[in-house]
């Protein structure tokens, strides 16, 4: 049976997050309260763990896998290179609910990008997720908690029961309420590109980079 851990989301506990983080240094796989919903984190650099998320979730191969950083300069360690609309948008947005499509780096596993050449990357504004991803020394798989297809479950509780025994470890941050997703904008190419507009909108994004494309 899987470990479940409950947490202050406004003032997670040190000692809670030191052990998911050993967890996903193991290779293991959690699932954890964001800015927006719950998600399943594994660590990104390692391709096995990532493939065991897109299991869990039932989730075609060919999907790429969005990651969350603690900071900026995380984020370059991914990346092959930043434009400078994405230097603007991450300077005006992160942390916060905007997920930039990179070039990504070469060292970037494919289980990630699935081919696209591509990393999603986000830094949030979430206390418990910034410090998670900075105490496990990695970047986290940020895909929702939920099997492919369907809703994501707003508790714990229910995301156990859809999710099954794959998880290795619960951190329960209470019922989250309902949220718009992240927007994502494409900044792999000088000129930017709305892929899916969420919590910010296009008219927000075009008064920081007036060049970006629906």
């Amino acid at each position: 049976m899987a470990l479940r851990l409950n947490v202050d989301m406004n003032e997670p506990a040190d000692r809670a997050l030191i052990l998911a983080a050993e967890v996903i240094q193991a290779g293991g796989v959690v699932v954890y309260p964001t800015d927006t919903l719950y998600g399943l984190g594994a660590n990104a650099w390692n391709a096995e763990a990532v493939k065991r998320v897109q299991a869990i979730k039932k989730r075609p191969d060919t999907k790429p896998v969005l990651v969350i950083v603690h900071s900026p300069e995380a984020a370059f360690a991914l990346a092959d290179g930043v434009t400078e609309a994405g230097r603007s948008f991450m300077a005006s947005f992160w942390p916060g609910p905007l997920t930039l499509l990179f070039r990504c780096g070469v060292h970037v596993p494919e289980a990630l990008t699935r081919g696209s050449g591509k990393i999603g990357i986000r830094v949030p504004s979430n206390r418990l997720c910034l410090r998670l991803s900075e105490l496990g020394g990695c970047p986290l798989t940020s895909t929702s908690a939920n099997i492919s297809g369907e809703p994501v479950p707003g508790s714990v509780q229910e995301i156990e029961r859809a999710l099954g025994p794959g998880v290795d470890l619960f951190i329960d941050g209470g019922v989250l309420p309902r949220a718009i997703p992240s927007t994502v904008v494409d900044v792999s190419e000088p000129v930017p590109r709305l892929v899916r507009e969420g919590v910010i909108s296009f008219e927000d994004l075009k008064r920081i980079v007036p060049t970006i494309l629906r």
